[in-house]
């Protein structure tokens, strides 16, 4: 599987997640998150009625008025019909967590079966409310006059969408309430994943040499075109610098997180000031972000180009022999060509060293005074790729992040509950485990259309294809997952979508293709056909460069062309039978 950062996760991890994860619609989880976010008691049904809330079709009176339209909804969805969770959140403006936590316990409707998931399906977690009932809610629908495809999904002339319920509603006259009582949550953040961001600084330094290749067949004279490979030079150091940082200090907020967890020396020996103590336990700061600001401000002034302090610094974090395991993984990648934990770090140092000569000097040369080092373009792409492979190379070495602890439980180690405290352990910044709902809403939300077609399109032909193995759903900020297919000798996740609020991408993991048996020509011919979307003219080259152990992403230009989906599924369809179509 491939994670949020874009580098493969052993399988180790999918047990984990199966084994340590509760799935959004687990009856505790539910019941937990009802009392959390449904805001409302139960009156006696003697027609009573309390100033300012609402009243349920049944006689129940809900503090927040948003509920009963929600119950207004349900009474009008007729028979072999449906929507979702996503429609009716939008009706009251919450959201889909929301409303599911709050049905999942309103005795108010006989109509919970009717509502699915954003692609049409009947959410795997639904529980009748009655525990006698065991009925199959698909049977039951179908009896309504709902059908269904071969994939599950309901069928979509059937759907009651957000606007149409809103105009149902308003034709029998019900007013929809102004927003009030519990808001909706806050916007994701918009800052990208650590590892994610750092491919964003890369592709700004490849784009730096792009452009110095343009211009020098132009035969530009007015400047120097080389100082553009320089500045990508510069640019691919500081990214490396940025990302490590950010590597650090998430690792590090995660295992304060987790009490219990052994922690390394140099993070047991982190001191704080006695103000950060003071704000968690007498003024119930969040650990987390309290935690997270202290070390952005003590790593703020450090540099981590030095492949020396590289490891001192991600020895707060982990006990691995950074360099030897490094080696170690880039071996394995490329057997034909082993690189020791010393040659690591001289590459490294030398990279380093010519960033520093070109932001100080302005790159002289040595051993000419007066003249400039000279540079070419292959260099400095050639420095951008090592540096992108060393990098996933170090995630490697470290291991997957511990799983992140859940916002309600004992691992916050806040000072005194209070309801303010609970308000800051909404908007911390924490890992999740995600699933299908949450997957398809994400994409609903953050791609445009054309980009949104094309990555349901792919996602929905995995399950459909005879070698698919399973879907594994991420666990980073964004929703992700990726799907593992039979490849004969073994299974392999072949493809990741990530997506986010900044753009979602589609990873085609060759990388792990290749570590679980894939033949190169197999992939090759992937790459080749893959290679007519736009921005990958190059894929074939750079992966028989690196012995195909990358983990190229297909960017949203090259997902919203008309015929992408197309392209991608015949070459996913040709790759998998193993044989090019006929």
């Amino acid at each position: 599987m491939v994670g949020a950062t874009g580098l493969p996760h052993g399988r180790g991890r999918v047990a984990r997640l199966d084994d340590q994860t509760e799935r959004l619609g687990d009856h505790r989880n539910r019941r937990s998150r009802a009392r959390r976010l449904r805001g409302h008691r139960a009156l006696p049904r003697t027609g009573a009625s309390v100033p300012g809330e609402a009243t349920a079709p049944q006689g129940r009176v809900y503090s927040d008025p948003r509920w009963n339209v929600v119950l207004q909804a349900l009474e009008r969805l007729e028979p072999g019909h449906w929507t979702t969770y996503g429609d009716l959140a939008a009706l009251v403006g919450m959201s889909p967590q929301s409303v599911g936590g709050f049905m999942a316990e309103s005795a108010d409707t006989d109509h919970a079966h009717r509502v699915l998931q954003s692609g049409g399906r009947i959410s795997p977690q639904f529980r009748w409310l009655d525990p006698e009932r065991t009925d199959d809610p698909r049977e039951v629908l179908e009896k309504e006059g709902l059908t269904f495809d071969q994939a599950g999904r309901a069928d979509p002339r059937r759907h009651i969408t957000a606007d149409r319920l809103r105009t149902i509603l308003a034709e029998d006259g019900v007013v929809l309430p102004p927003a009030g009582g519990p808001q909706p949550p806050p916007p994701p953040d918009p800052t990208p994943a650590a590892f994610e961001q750092f491919q964003q600084n890369l592709e700004y330094a490849r784009q730096l040499v792009d452009g110095g290749r343009s211009l020098e067949r132009l035969g530009v004279g007015s400047f120097d075109v080389t100082d553009l490979y320089r500045a990508a030079w510069t640019q691919a150091v500081a990214a490396l610098d940025h990302w490590v940082t950010r590597e650090i200090v998430d690792r590090a907020v995660t295992l304060a997180l987790t009490p219990g967890e052994p922690r390394p020396h140099k993070f047991t020996n982190l001191s704080i000031p006695v103000e950060l103590f003071e704000d968690i336990h007498h003024r119930n700061e969040d650990l987390g972000k309290a935690f997270r600001a202290h070390l952005e401000r003590h790593f703020a002034f450090m540099t981590f180009q030095n492949p020396d302090k590289i490891k001192e610094g991600f020895a707060h974090v982990s006990t691995v022999n950074l360099w030897v395991r490094v080696a170690e993984v880039l071996t394995e990648q490329d057997v034909k060509n082993p690189i020791t934990a010393d040659g690591v770090r001289t590459r490294l140092r030398e990279i380093a060293w010519r960033r520093n000569n070109i932001a100080h000097t302005a790159d002289h040369d040595p051993l000419c005074p007066g003249q400039k080092a000279s540079i070419t373009a292959d260099e400095a792409e050639a420095t951008i790729e090592w540096l992108e492979t060393m990098a996933i190379a170090i995630q490697l070495a470290l291991g997957d992040t511990l799983p992140a602890p859940s916002p309600d439980g004992p691992s916050e180690m806040r000072g005194v509950p209070s309801a303010a405290g609970a308000r800051q352990a909404a908007g911390s910044r924490v890992k999740r485990t995600w699933d299908e709902p949450g997957f398809l809403q994400a994409v609903e939300q953050y791609c445009p259309a054309d980009v949104r077609e094309t990555l349901l399109a792919v996602y929905r032909h995995a399950e459909s294809h005879p070698s698919f193995h399973e879907y594994y759903f991420g666990d980073g900020e964004y929703p992700s997952v990726t799907a593992w297919f039979n490849l004969g000798s073994d299974t392999a996740s072949v493809w990741s979508i990530y997506t986010g609020p900044a753009k979602s991408v589609m990873a085609v993991n060759f990388g792990s293709m290749h570590n679980h048996g894939a033949s190169r020509e197999r992939m090759a011919r992937l790459a080749e056909r893959l290679g007519v979307l736009p921005g990958s003219a190059r894929l074939r080259d750079q992966l028989e460069s690196a012995g195909y152990a990358k983990y190229p992403s297909l960017q949203p230009a090259a997902l919203a062309r008309p015929d992408s989906r197309e392209v991608i599924i015949s070459a996913l369809n040709e790759f998998l039978t193993g044989e090019p179509p006929h």
